[in-house]
């Protein structure tokens, strides 16, 4: 991507409403997902998580856990037509 390309990228993410913000952090779970090893060069940097870092880490996953447990997640599905329909 060149430098002009990545520009206008920050610039049109740096316009986006603040009531925008989670539609598209939104984008961060579809892109990972189309490729099953994006996240495999973030594994490393667990490993050098100081200790109140870890636990936050793992109190976030387990409110990430139990709002799935209580039916606050979102279907891709649903996500994905979310998306489409803001376009």
């Amino acid at each position: 991507m060149s430098n002009a390309a990545r520009q206008e990228l920050h610039a049109l993410v740096d316009a986006l409403p603040v009531s925008e913000e989670q539609a598209a952090r939104r984008y961060e779970v579809l892109r990972d997902a189309s490729d099953p090893y994006a996240s495999l060069d973030k594994v490393e940097p667990l490993l050098d998580l100081a200790d109140d870092e870890r636990a936050r880490l793992h109190a976030s996953l387990r409110q990430a856990e139990d709002e799935i447990a209580a039916g606050k997640s979102v279907a891709a599905e649903d996500l994905v037509r979310e998306l489409r329909a803001a376009r």
